[in-house]
């Protein structure tokens, strides 16, 4: 959609797409075979578009108008009329434009995934960040601390890993900056990221933890290399951010998360050591129900272990504390279409509900200093070709600090069309990118409808493509958050196992 003037229902798991190709500026038709892998062969210098559908990637000629599936009652399940559209050379060419809604005390900013409706009821992808400025809230300016660089390391399989770590994510703040290290094998799991993108830190955890769950099950398992996580922790803290990155962390942190066992050693020591001498500050919490502190005493002074799990919680929240009060409660985006009815098909984060005209999502309450990146998938309504779609998105609140309920709306305009070839040439790679990492870490529901991507060999080919395409449109447009972007796709394919 180009602009006219723009916490969990649970998700399932994911087969979403970008499917982007850098070496593909001269290819053309893709193709997916049995074994997963994708293939381009000549399409005659016919017009169209390549399609995601329950035989693989096809093409589909500007002359095959697709019928819109007639639903004949809400409770009917939606489904597409085709599949995913891709450009018929499996390259997309163009990036979103922002539109923000400015609320006292919020900004919303989003990015929709196409410029282009399917005249016979199409879905778009809706990226939704949600941003609470600290400078908004005088009154809470001496319960804002200072931002951060930090690494948690995962360190073990015990269940609560998971669940311990998750209270570190919902406590970042926007200018806050976060990776996330495997002690298994000492791996990356996601790059050094903006606090916002909690629920792609959060999705990434969850999978590496349920691998980690499943070896011993034919599963291999990594070796367990706490000194190495670490140093690899220590690199992530320490890196110089990039020149003119906004609200450059001061504190650097690693937070390990342990199960405790095996803890100990030289090189661990002299880790500890290095981290001390770089100013890095290191805190520690088992996992476990019953672990004795002397367990973790290794790791240095500031360590939690023992007690019950709401103790445990608690040690992790003064470790890494939210950026500030609660100043904003019942946070809600309402979104609505003419043509009607628009609806949310759901959400990566936050909970989604239904009524006759517009369709509510709820962010709940929100910290000064806090932000929010998520992706909604939209249903949008069958219409005419050529004729306008607006789309209204408005943000309500309660300010805690008066009481007072609050609002601000924007309308993102787009146009419906019936050439897919158009359709798919005017998608923007930039929000179905980030919409692929959420799916890589099973985030979002399968975007596909009844395609065999996951039976063909997953989308660990489609997505390193995607990651090469991305890097070459940031060199080309000058644009580093596409780079970004490639390296967190390339991360998730090294560290998540299909």
């Amino acid at each position: 959609m180009a602009t006219t003037g723009g916490r969990a229902m649970g998700c399932a798991r994911a087969g979403f797409l970008g499917a982007l190709c850098a070496v593909a500026m001269g290819c053309s038709r893709p193709a997916l075979t049995s074994d997963g892998k994708v293939v381009f062969t000549p399409p005659g210098g016919r017009r169209g578009a390549s399609v995601i559908t329950a035989n693989g990637v096809e093409f589909m000629d500007v002359t095959d108008v697709p019928k819109p599936v007639i639903r004949r009652s809400p409770n009917d399940p939606w489904q597409p009329a085709t599949g995913f559209l891709i450009p018929k050379d499996g390259v997309w060419r163009r990036t979103s434009r922002p539109v923000a809604i400015e609320g006292q005390g919020l900004a919303v900013v989003l990015r929709s995934s196409d410029a282009l409706v399917p005249s016979w009821g199409g879905e778009v992808l809706l990226r939704i960040d949600a941003i609470v400025p600290p400078e908004a809230f005088p009154a809470a300016r001496t319960s804002i601390r200072e931002p951060r660089r930090i690494a948690i390391v995962l360190d073990g399989k015990s269940p609560n890993l998971a669940p311990l770590a998750r209270v570190a994510l919902e406590c970042l703040g926007e200018r806050d900056r976060a990776a996330i290290v495997d002690a298994a094998g000492a791996r990356t799991v996601v790059p050094m990221l903006p606090g916002s993108h909690r629920t792609l830190l959060d999705g990434a955890i969850e999978r590496v933890m349920a691998a980690a769950a499943r070896t011993g099950k034919g599963k291999i398992s990594h070796p367990r290399d706490l000194a190495g996580a670490l140093a690899m922790a220590r690199g992530w803290v320490t890196a110089r951010a990039g020149e003119g990155s906004p609200g450059s962390p001061g504190v650097q942190q690693v937070l390990v998360i342990t199960d405790g066992a095996n803890i100990g050693g030289a090189r661990l020591g002299a880790e500890v050591a290095a981290l001390a001498r770089a100013g890095v500050r290191l805190s520690a919490v088992g996992a476990p129900d019953r672990l004795a502190p002397e367990a973790l005493a290794p790791l240095g002074e500031d360590i939690f272990a023992g007690g019950t799990f709401a103790e445990r919680e608690d040690a992790v929240a003064s470790a890494v504390p939210p950026p500030g009060d609660v100043v904003l409660e019942d946070v809600e985006l309402t979104i609505s279409s003419v043509p009607a009815p628009l609806r949310v098909l759901e959400i990566s984060g936050g909970l989604a509900a239904l009524s006759l005209d517009h369709d509510r999502l709820s962010l709940g309450d929100l910290y000064a200093g806090e932000a929010r990146t998520e992706v909604a998938r939209l249903a949008m309504p069958v219409w005419v070709p050529g004729e306008p779609l607006e789309v209204t998105v408005t943000a309500r609140y309660r300010d805690v600090a008066s009481g007072k309920w609050l609002s601000a709306q924007r309308t993102l305009g787009g146009k419906y069309a019936d050439d897919v070839e158009r359709i798919a040439s005017a998608r923007h790679g930039d929000v179905i990118a980030y919409a692929s990492a959420l799916a890589m870490v099973r985030r979002l529901g399968r975007v596909f409808q009844g395609s065999r991507v996951d039976q063909l060999g997953g989308l660990r080919p489609v997505v390193a493509m995607q990651a090469d395409s991305l890097s070459a449109l940031g060199r080309q447009s000058g644009d580093p958050a596409l780079g970004t972007q490639a390296e967190v796709l390339r991360t998730l394919l090294d560290a998540i196992e299909e």
